[in-house]
C-alpha cells in the first residue's frame, strides 16, 4: 500500500497553495480587465441609441386613429426597445446573452486541476528520496550493512542524490569498521590462545616435575611477558583507530633520531648486520615536528626493528631524512627479500603477517599497523615499496613545524 507522509503533504501544501495564489492573482487581473472593458462598451452603446426626441403621433399603422399611445416614437416597434430597433436599423442581429462568467470558469477550472496534478508529482518528486533514506536508515539500525541507495536515485543530480551518496559512503566506512572490529576480535583470541595454552603446560609440568619447577617458572614467565606485549599492542592501536589524540609537543627531531640510530646500532651489531644514516645534521637539528614524543619514537622503532629483523645477514639498513616543500621525507631501507606487490597494502593491517616472513618471528603483525596510524595521527603519511633489486623501503612523510 502506497504510504505518503507528512513531507510529502507539507510540499504538496505550500507547492499548491503558491499555485492558487498566482492563478488567484491572474484571475483576478483577467476580471478587473473585463469589467472595465464591458462598462466602457455599454457606456458607448447607450450613446448610440440615444437619439432625438420622437414625435408622438395620432395616427394608428393604417392611417388616421388612435396610435400606440404616449411615449411611443416614431419608428419604433411595439415590444422592442429602442437599441433593438437601432440595430435592426443598422442590419445587426441582437448580441447573445452576454455568458462571459460561464466561460471564464473553464481556464480557471483546467488551471486548478493541473496545478493540483503538478503539486503531487512535484511533492512526490521532492519526497521520495528522503523516504527511501528513511527506509534504508531503518534497514541499518536492524543490521542490514549492506544497504544502499545510490542506484535507487536514478538519473538525477540534486543535493538531495548527494545525500544518498554520502549516506552509501557511510555505511560502506560503518561496513569496514565493523568487519574490522570482528576481524580484530578474532586475531586477538587466537593470538592470545597459543600463550595461554604454553602457559597451562608449563604450569601442568611443573606440578608434575616439581624438580624442574624453576626451569617451567621461566617459561611462565617469558609467556606472560609476552600476554602483556600483545596487550599493551591491542590496547595502543585500539587507541589511536578511537581518534586519540597526537598532542602538541614539540619533537626535535634531531634527538629523536640520536635515540633511534644509538638502538638501531646496537640491535644490528648483535645480529651481524649494518646500521647507518643518510641526512645532514645541521638540517636536522632545525627540524621540529608537532606531535607525542613517545609515539613517534614507537612507530618509527617499529620500521626500523622491522627492517633490522628481515634483512639478510651481513647487509645493510639505511634512514635517510630530507626536507622537501614544506615536510620532513624519512626512508628506511633495507637488503631483505622484500614483500610480494600485492601485499605492499596488507602489510599495514593489524596481525598481517607477509608469506615471506620468518617462521617463529615473534611478532604479533601489529607493529606496522600501529606505525601507520601514528603517522597519520600526526598528519602524515607512510607506503612500502620494493627497491630495486632486493629489499623493502619504507618511506613516511611529516608535516613540519617550523625549521
Amino acid at each position: 500500500m502506497l504510504k505518503l507522509g507528512r513531507l510529502f503533504w507539507k510540499f504538496f501544501f505550500f507547492i499548491w497553495l503558491a499555485q492558487l495564489t498566482a492563478i488567484a492573482g491572474i484571475s483576478v487581473t483577467f476580471w478587473i480587465k473585463h469589467s472595465n472593458e464591458e462598462l466602457t462598451r455599454s457606456v458607448a452603446a447607450t450613446g448610440m441609441n440615444a437619439g432625438k426626441p420622437g414625435q408622438e403621433s395620432t395616427y394608428g399603422p393604417d392611417g388616421p386613429g388612435p396610435g400606440p399611445g404616449p411615449g411611443f416614437h416614431h419608428g419604433e416597434v411595439p415590444g422592442k426597445t429602442p437599441g433593438d430597433h437601432g440595430l435592426q436599423a443598422m442590419g445587426q442581429r441582437k448580441p447573445p446573452p452576454d455568458n462571459g462568467d460561464m466561460r471564464a470558469l473553464i481556464p480557471m477550472t483546467c488551471a486548478l486541476l493541473a496545478s493540483l496534478l503538478f503539486a503531487a508529482l512535484m511533492a512526490w518528486y521532492m519526497s521520495k528520496p528522503i523516504r527511501q533514506l528513511s527506509v534504508a536508515l531503518q534497514a541499518m539500525a536492524c543490521g542490514k550493512l549492506q544497504t544502499r541507495i545510490g542506484d535507487s536515485m536514478g538519473r538525477r543530480q540534486d543535493e538531495l542524490t548527494e545525500l544518498g551518496r554520502d549516506f552509501d559512503r557511510m555505511a560502506e566506512q560503518l561496513s569496514g569498521s565493523l568487519q574490522s572490529q570482528r576481524r580484530l576480535l578474532h586475531d586477538v583470541s587466537h593470538e592470545l590462545r597459543s600463550p595461554l595454552a604454553r602457559l597451562q603446560a608449563a604450569i601442568g609440568l611443573a606440578r608434575q616435575q616439581p624438580d624442574k619447577a624453576e626451569e617451567y617458572m621461566l617459561r611462565m614467565d617469558k609467556e606472560a611477558v609476552r600476554m602483556d606485549k600483545l596487550v599493551g599492542e591491542i590496547l595502543t592501536l585500539s587507541r589511536l583507530e578511537a581518534g586519540t589524540h597526537a598532542g602538541q609537543d614539540l619533537i626535535h627531531m634531531d634527538e629523536l633520531f640520536a635515540d633511534l640510530s644509538d638502538n638501531a646500532h646496537f640491535e644490528a651489531k648483535t645480529a651481524c648486520k649494518t646500521f647507518k644514516t643518510v641526512f645532514s645534521e645541521d638540517e636536522i637539528h632545525k627540524v621540529c615536528v608537532l606531535g607525542r614524543y613517545e609515539l613517534l619514537h614507537r612507530a618509527m622503532e617499529n620500521v626500523l626493528r622491522n627492517a633490522i629483523r628481515h634483512t639478510r645477514p651481513d647487509t645493510l639498513v639505511t634512514l635517510q631524512a630530507e626536507v622537501k616543500e614544506g615536510q620532513l621525507h624519512i626512508s628506511v631501507m633495507d637488503e631483505g627479500n622484500g614483500v610480494p606487490e600485492a601485499e605492499l597494502q596488507s602489510i599495514f593491517q593489524p596481525f598481517y603477517r607477509s608469506a615471506l616472513a620468518e617462521h617463529g618471528s615473534e611478532g604479533y603483525g601489529l607493529g606496522l599497523a600501529i606505525t601507520q596510524r601514528v603517522i597519520q595521527a600526526h598528519g602524515g603519511s607512510i607506503q612500502a615499496s620494493n627497491r630495486p633489486g632486493t629489499g623493502l623501503c619504507m618511506q613516511m612523510r611529516l608535516p613540519i613545524a617550523f625549521v
